[in-house]
C-alpha cells in the first residue's frame, strides 16, 4: 500500500437529505461508498472518521422520551452507541459495493476514546440534544444539573463543554490495521470524550469533541497527505465565497489570509478551514472539500474546493496547470 488519505464526513452527511431515519441513512451510506469507490480500488490506504451530531441528537431524544420508564443515556455512551451503529451501516455498504466491484479489501469499525482536557476555564459550550420549554429548562437545571442555553425561537436546549482532544487512545490498533491495507473507519463523532480521574483510570465524561480538531490529529499521527472532507451542501462555503461546485483552489497564504481577514459566519466553515490549516502547516500537502453529492466527481477531479498544493505526492490528487478565476 502507498500513502494516507483521511477522509472526514459530517454526521449531517449521513443522517440528513431524504431523513433522519434509518433507512435514508443507510441508503446515504451507500451513496458515500460509491463516491469513495476510486479510493477504494486504488492502492490507497483509507481511514474514515464521521460526524455524529444529528446520530446523538435522536439517541437523546428517544431516552428523554423513554426518560418515564428507562434510565436516561451519559454522553459518553451515547457516543459509543453512535459510533457503532453509524460504523455499521458504512462497514457494511463498502463491504457490500467492494464485493460487488471484486475489491478484496477487510472493512473494519473501531470504537474509539479521545483523551480530551478537561479545561475549567472558558469553555466553550455546546447545544445538544432536545428543545425545552423554560419550566422544563428549569427543572432539568435544578434536578440534573445541567446548563441550559436559551436559543431564540426554539426553546431551551443542554449544553455541554466542547473539549480539546489530547490523544486517541487506540491509535497503536488504528494503525496497525491501516498498514495491513484495511479501510478504517475509526474515531466517529471525534472520539468517546474521557478523562482520567484522579486514581488515573479512564473516565467517559458529558462533553463534546470537535471532529475537524481530531482528523488533525489522526491525520499526523498516520502521517496522511490528504484530507478529503465530505460536507452536506454547499451552501454554507458559498455564503462564504468559496464554492465546491467548480473547481476551485486555495493556497495555504491564500486561506490563512481568508482566515484572518474574512467574516465567516457558519462555525461549521470556520471549523473546516481551520483545521485545514492546521492539517498543512503540519505537513499535509492537500484538503480537499466537496459534497456528497459531487463526491465521485471530485475525486476524478472535474470539482471540489482544493486547498494547498495543486502537485501533491499522491499521484491520484495532482491537477498540474490548474489556473482560478478569482472574484
Amino acid at each position: 500500500m502507498s500513502e494516507t488519505i483521511v477522509v472526514l464526513v459530517n454526521g449531517e452527511v449521513l443522517a440528513d437529505g431524504g431523513g433522519p431515519g434509518i433507512p435514508y441513512q443507510r441508503e446515504n451510506a451507500n451513496h458515500l461508498a460509491s463516491g469513495l469507490m476510486s479510493l477504494l480500488m486504488s492502492d490507497l490506504k483509507v481511514v474514515i472518521l464521521h460526524g455524529n451530531k444529528p446520530q446523538v441528537g435522536f439517541v437523546l431524544l428517544r431516552s428523554e422520551i423513554a426518560s418515564h420508564i428507562l434510565h436516561t443515556i451519559p454522553l459518553d455512551v451515547c457516543g459509543a452507541d453512535t459510533q457503532g451503529a453509524t460504523g455499521y451501516m458504512l462497514s457494511q455498504s463498502i463491504m457490500n459495493l467492494m464485493r460487488e466491484k471484486g475489491v478484496k479489501r477487510n472493512v473494519i469499525s473501531v470504537i474509539t476514546q479521545t483523551l480530551v482536557k478537561d479545561t475549567q476555564d472558558e469553555r466553550e459550550m455546546k447545544t445538544i440534544g432536545p428543545w425545552y420549554d423554560r419550566g422544563m429548562a428549569e427543572t432539568y437545571r435544578q434536578a440534573r444539573g445541567w446548563t441550559m442555553l436559551e436559543e431564540t425561537g426554539r426553546g431551551y436546549r443542554r449544553a455541554v463543554p466542547a473539549l480539546p482532544p489530547v490523544e486517541i487512545l487506540e491509535i497503536e490498533g488504528i494503525r496497525q490495521l491501516v498498514e495491513t491495507g484495511s479501510v478504517v473507519i475509526a474515531a466517529g463523532g471525534g472520539g468517546i470524550p474521557v478523562i482520567r480521574n484522579s486514581q488515573g483510570k479512564l473516565e467517559g465524561i458529558e462533553a463534546v469533541v470537535q471532529t475537524e480538531e481530531v482528523a488533525c490529529i489522526l491525520s499526523q499521527q498516520l502521517n496522511a497527505k490528504i484530507l478529503l472532507m465530505v460536507i452536506e451542501a454547499d451552501d454554507k462555503f458559498t455564503v462564504s465565497r468559496l464554492s465546491t461546485e467548480n473547481l476551485n483552489h486555495l493556497s495555504l497564504e491564500e486561506l490563512d489570509n481568508f482566515i484572518e481577514q474574512e467574516s465567516i459566519s457558519s462555525n461549521s466553515v470556520r471549523a473546516k478551514l481551520t483545521a485545514a490549516s492546521r492539517f498543512l502547516h503540519a505537513g499535509g500537502e492537500q484538503v480537499i472539500v466537496t459534497t456528497l453529492r459531487k463526491l465521485s466527481q471530485t475525486l476524478d477531479k472535474q470539482n471540489g474546493l482544493r486547498i494547498g498544493s495543486l502537485d501533491p505526492s499522491v499521484e491520484m490528487f495532482r491537477i498540474p496547470g490548474l489556473t482560478v478565476e478569482r472574484k
